[in-house]
């Protein structure tokens, strides 16, 4: 997918963010559906250090420490709400080919944060929107995309079965494991993104075909 894609999903998905914290009220205390733990001011929270985190980075091209997460929610929903906009710049301000600090398979270069601060984002908007019952809308291309960044970067070596994903919108798959595989997990794009990241029971939004205790391992991770 390429960066200009990235960037204006990342746009539109800091800006619906940011119109709840802006909204503030009791929303800012309410549980997280998705995940649990967190009201919607820690999220909050969790993201204006992320952003503070990534544009420090951009800045020096060098790795930065995280700063602790603010922990009075007031404040960390106001740090969000004054950071985001300078975020934003700075994101498109990016020059994707130049190197910089990142995580993950060579080589590291600017435009790795366009991606995984998409996703980031992405993400914690179908969080925020799980306060509300509902769920944004994502693009099967960049479901696909998500899919494969989160393999790409938070799966390491498997120890299950060889599993098949299939994404019946796009036509993407991806194989967890070495050999011949032995289940196939199908479905949309989205529904693939979100059970990879927890956000939704997978393979009970999923035709699974084959051993399904080994596509049960892979989803586990």
């Amino acid at each position: 997918m390429d960066n200009q894609a990235l960037l204006e999903r990342l746009h539109k998905d800091a800006l619906a963010i940011a119109a709840v914290a802006l909204a503030g009220g009791p929303t800012l205390v309410r549980q997280v559906p998705t995940c649990p733990d967190w009201t919607v001011s820690d999220l909050l929270g969790h993201l204006g250090q992320v952003q503070d985190w990534v544009c420090r980075m951009l800045r020096t091209r060098e790795y930065a420490e995280e700063r602790p997460v603010v922990a009075e929610p007031q404040r960390a929903v106001e740090e969000f709400i004054s950071g985001v906009s300078g975020y934003l710049i700075a994101m498109r301000s990016i020059t994707p080919d130049e190197p910089c600090w990142a995580f993950g398979p060579e080589p590291h270069l600017c435009q790795f944060w366009i991606r995984r601060q998409a996703h980031e984002h992405a993400v914690h908007r179908v969080d925020l929107e799980s306060v509300f019952g509902t769920t944004p809308d994502i693009e099967p291309e960049f479901a696909a995309d998500g899919v494969d960044e989160l393999l790409t970067l938070f799966r390491g070596p498997a120890t299950h079965p060889s599993v098949l994903l299939s994404a019946a919108d796009t036509g993407d798959t991806w194989r967890l494991g070495d050999g011949d595989p032995t289940a196939v997990i199908t479905a949309d794009a989205k529904t693939l993104y979100l059970g990879l990241w927890k956000r939704i029971d997978l393979l009970e939004q999923s035709r699974v075909d084959g051993d399904r205790h080994a596509a049960e391992q892979a989803v586990a991770g």
